[in-house]
């Protein structure tokens, strides 16, 4: 039997919970939102669980490029790492990818997960400890 410890260090993050349809306007919303948020958090990373969300409407490239250069009018206060938690389906994966590339090319630190806790992981620090089986 094997067994492994892990220290978490997690740092604050703010955490936004979406559920239900989301369009343009909202995802618009929602950046605007997350920037009031985390000018009053300096230093936090960010969570975005969208798990629970449907997209209305045509999310195409322009969609996508409008809402990274919304989230780059918020580049001084949205500084920290940013998960974003998407359902697991190759339609909502390609618009998230597509968003993830748009945010990487403006120096975002910002990835995409499909697993809440992988995505809890990635915004915590953590350390590995090796353990001895005392029983061996």
């Amino acid at each position: 039997m094997s067994s492994e410890i892990k220290v978490y260090k997690i740092r604050d993050f703010i955490r936004q919970n979406e559920k239900g349809d989301v369009d343009l306007d909202r995802s618009m919303r929602i950046v605007r939102e997350l920037a009031a948020a985390a000018s009053l958090h300096p230093q936090h990373n960010i969570l975005i669980d969208m798990r629970d969300t449907t997209i209305v409407g045509d999310a195409n490239m322009g969609y996508v490029f409008q809402v990274a250069l919304e989230v780059a009018r918020f580049a001084s206060v949205l500084k920290g790492k940013i998960a974003n938690v998407v359902p697991d389906d190759e339609n909502r994966l390609s618009i998230a990818r597509t968003l993830k590339a748009a945010m990487d090319v403006q120096g975002f630190t910002y990835e995409i997960f499909t697993d809440f806790e992988v995505a809890i992981n990635w915004l915590s620090e953590v350390t590995e400890l090796k353990k001895n089986d005392p029983l061996k």
